[in-house]
């Protein structure tokens, strides 16, 4: 139960680094151009990339602790 947890974690994690780094582009565009440039298919493209490390890192993690690897 526990590895399930430690999954859907890590792949809401990557989704919310995802969108925070989308986030973070903005504020600098803004402030280097003095405008906003966000269209909605950025940030679906962002979800879909988030969820993807998410979910790579989450069976990694996975993984190893199913295989007992020392410091997971």
């Amino acid at each position: 139960m526990i590895n399930v947890l430690f999954f859907i974690f890590s792949l809401v994690a990557g989704i919310i680094m995802a969108e925070l780094a989308y986030l973070f582009l903005l504020i600098t565009d803004y402030f280097i151009r003095g405008s906003f440039d966000f269209s909605l298919p950025e940030v679906l493209h962002n979800l879909k990339v988030g969820g993807g490390g998410g979910f790579i890192i989450g069976i990694g993690i996975v993984l190893c602790r199913l295989f007992k690897i020392k410091g997971f």
